[in-house]
């Protein structure tokens, strides 16, 4: 289903989902919605750091459509986060209100990227974006979080989230991988993407109940896409449900590979 998705700043995403797709993306089933969001979050970055000992880059995205004024949207969420006014860009066709900056903390800065897309109909399509680096502070990120939900609700949009995150895979980073990755160039010999896969599916296994639905392999790429239940966002594929996928890239001419885990699916780069 899924190959390679592009970096998540590009607004034709926004575009895509809204000719026929977003409901692909999770309706996140809550009781007390807010705390359950955070907590939400919370349980996907553990699920994370049992795949990835070592992640570089998390990526949350939050997406929402509506009608109206765009601009007057994007100008609302701006001021509520704090962010510079937006800029209107053309793209694809039509309007789009971006701002960006970041929210600092003592530990360390969160990425913010606004964008308001106008589409047809007199609608608009919102994505914020919340990124971060290895130092990343995992509270701030929470309440950040907390933050843009309530936001959304606040302005009356129906919301859902999806969050990546990414890291280099090493030799050190799972011992099932029979090539140390630090002498892999030196010898010549790469690291086949899909080769850690079992490794942490059954770490995985321990703490969830994962089955596999889809699979999709090439020379330098293995991704898989799993039904599991315990996690709280989900999308729809065909007949099944995906709550999780997990995707090992070989970087040309590097002995390192790429990991990437997306929750529901992966939507950055890998």
């Amino acid at each position: 289903m899924l190959k390679r998705w592009m970096n998540t700043g590009v607004i034709a995403i926004a575009i895509i989902l809204l000719i026929g797709v977003t409901q692909v993306y999770a309706e996140n089933v809550v009781a007390d919605k807010h705390g359950s969001e955070v907590a939400g979050l919370e349980q996907l970055l553990h699920t994370a750091d049992v795949v990835i000992n070592d992640a570089d880059q998390w990526v949350i995205k939050w997406q929402a459509g509506g009608k109206g004024d765009a601009r007057a949207q994007a100008a609302k969420l701006a001021v509520v986060l704090e962010l510079a006014a937006p800029v209107k860009v053309r793209q694809t066709g039509h309007d789009v209100y971006r701002s960006e900056g970041t929210v600092s903390s003592a530990k360390t800065g969160i990425e913010v990227l606004l964008n308001v897309a106008e589409t047809d109909h007199d609608g608009y399509y919102i994505i914020v974006q919340l990124s971060g680096r290895a130092d990343l502070d995992r509270q701030s990120l929470l309440a950040l979080h907390e933050h843009v939900d309530k936001t959304m609700t606040g302005l009356g949009l129906k919301a859902s989230w999806n969050m990546s995150v990414q890291g280099k895979l090493s030799g050190g980073n799972d011992r099932a991988i029979t090539v140390d990755s630090s002498n892999a160039a030196q010898a010549g010999v790469e690291i086949k993407a899909g080769e850690p896969l079992a490794a942490m599916e059954a770490k995985l296994s321990r703490e969830l109940h994962i089955i596999e639905v889809e699979r999709y392999e090439d020379t330098a790429t293995t991704s898989i896409s799993y039904e599991a239940t315990d996690l709280p966002l989900q999308i729809q594929s065909g007949s099944h449900l995906l709550n999780m996928q997990l995707a090992v890239h070989q970087v040309s001419g590097q002995g390192d590979a790429r990991i990437t885990v997306g929750f529901p699916i992966i939507t950055i780069e890998y």
